[in-house]
């Protein structure tokens, strides 16, 4: 590939992902002389060199040396990134606590063999909620945005969070049964009846929450 091509494809897509060229440098860990040395088209980068910036830029080599069409910027690569620049500008453990449960979201959901129409509504929504256009470390608008997301997923796709019935029953299992076990006169046949009756909803709800695992709708918010 020419170096013209690449030096116009790397400044695309790096403007396209709203990434400096300092950041780009950091993220690639490749100096920042060689990222502006590329762009300028003064200089033929290694193949390792090009492995790393493509890599930082969390797309395939062959999008940067070949002439696939640029990603758009609205996807969940895309949003990873945007919301790592985002966490690398803040020191506050706030922001940086909602920007980390933002990401790991959307990494899990990355991982995940998501079926096209749901890849296609996580990032119509992502599109949505215009992360982009928020206020520099506007954080309680970021925690809102993360909230409506998380609502999103489970209201309209179904994900559900990790083991949600197994903990949610038996906070309220245990809870019941210690209770109406501690009183003395309660015969101990309905004692041991309640206790079973815990054991099995719990048993019930640990089911669904397999289920859940195996329809790939299990996922840690």
């Amino acid at each position: 590939m020419e170096t013209k091509d690449l030096a116009k494809r790397l400044k695309e897509l790096r403007a396209l992902r709203g990434l400096s060229q300092e950041y780009l440098a950091e993220e690639s860990r490749v100096s920042l002389r060689t990222i502006q040395r590329i762009e300028n088209n003064e200089s033929q980068p290694t193949g390792e060199t090009i492995k790393r910036i493509a890599h930082a830029l969390d797309i395939p080599l062959t999008e940067l040396t070949g002439v696939n069409a640029i990603a758009e910027t609205n996807d969940l690569k895309a949003t990873i990134i945007f919301l790592k620049k985002q966490l690398s500008k803040t020191n506050k453990k706030t922001e940086i606590k909602t920007f980390e449960a933002f990401i790991s979201i959307l990494e899990k959901l990355k991982q995940k063999d998501l079926a096209p129409e749901q890849k296609e509504a996580i990032e119509s929504y992502i599109q949505y909620l215009e992360l982009e256009k928020i206020p520099s470390f506007s954080n309680e608008i970021f925690k809102r945005k993360l909230i409506m997301f998380k609502k999103y997923l489970k209201n309209n796709l179904g994900f559900m969070p990790a083991n949600f019935y197994t903990l949610w029953v038996s906070s309220f299992a245990i809870s019941f049964a210690i209770g109406f076990t501690v009183q003395s006169n309660i015969a101990i046949t309905i004692k041991t009846g309640v206790i079973l009756t815990a054991i099995l909803l719990i048993g019930i709800a640990f089911l669904l929450d397999l289920r859940l695992k195996k329809q790939n709708r299990s996922l840690s918010f």
